[in-house]
């Protein structure tokens, strides 16, 4: 966390001498002369887009499962509404049959376990459990059971896809896992969340209408001038600064739940 304070403050610094330069260099382009008070203004600016940029921090270096791959409030271009419950497919999973003979109903106790093995860099595949491990089998399948971390059986109803489109197992709760070419589960569940895409936009657009303010108010350009710089300046950010900092901050984010969880492992053996 005192990394990313220190990243912090440097960016205030950057920002301040960028927005310094910057601004007048081209109001004395543009207009008569600069600003007369730009040696409060561009530390006023700087620091205005610092506290955005350090919230926008703080959101994912506080998340319970942000990760530098893994970051709930993304840019524009990498933000995804979906948020997935696992960063690789669950270990096992049981396949609950249906009764051929009562269609509809699932056989007493007949499940086939399920493992996952690794098939290449950024695939798996799931095989079962048996003396000669064979892929996925989705015959008469029609429910999934995933193992939650307290060892309970987390149910997941199969529901076929239309003419064209693959199905899904989808639990009571609206979490989706979904399926491959093969038929087979990846193994991953994963739920759309308006919260999570009102949120990334709100960020986003929030990052525009912080260099605007900064530029239009505090800088004083005119504000045709200021919005033109600020998309600029967005697009600029949003690209090369924002992936920097936001990653940083999801590594940050590993860290403190990496030490959360030894002190809960080691805490009632301390007691």
């Amino acid at each position: 966390m005192l990394g990313l304070f220190f990243i912090l403050v440097l960016m205030f610094a950057t920002l301040t001498v960028l927005l310094w330069a910057g601004s007048y260099f081209f109001q004395g382009y543009i207009y008569t002369e600069p600003s007369p008070g730009m040696f409060w203004q561009a530390p006023a600016a700087g620091f205005l887009l610092t506290i955005g940029f350090a919230i926008w921090a703080l959101a994912i270096a506080m998340g319970d499962r942000s990760s530098p791959t893994n970051r709930p409030i993304d840019t524009l271009m990498r933000f995804s509404p979906r948020d997935e419950m696992l960063d690789r497919p669950a270990p096992l999973i049981w396949a609950v049959k249906a009764d051929r003979r009562k269609p509809g109903e699932f056989k007493d106790g007949e499940s086939t376990l399920y493992e996952s093995k690794r098939e290449g860099p950024n695939r798996f595949q799931y095989k079962d459990k048996t003396t000669n491990p064979r892929p996925w089998q989705p015959q008469d399948i029609v429910a999934l059971d995933v193992e939650k971390n307290d060892g309970t059986k987390w149910r997941f109803n199969y529901v076929p896809g239309g003419e064209g489109a693959y199905g899904y197992f989808v639990s009571q709760d609206g979490w989706v896992i979904e399926v491959d070419k093969y038929n087979a589960p990846t193994g991953i569940p994963v739920k759309f969340f308006y919260g999570r895409l009102i949120w990334n936009l709100a960020f986003n657009f929030g990052h525009l209408f912080g260099w605007f303010i900064a530029l239009w108010v505090v800088l004083r350009f005119q504000w045709p001038h200021a919005l033109g710089f600020a998309l600029v300046l967005w697009v600029l950010f949003t690209l090369i600064f924002l992936p920097m900092l936001l990653g940083y901050a999801g590594e940050v984010a590993v860290s403190r739940q990496t030490r959360a969880a030894l002190v809960y492992f080691f805490l009632p053996l301390a007691a």
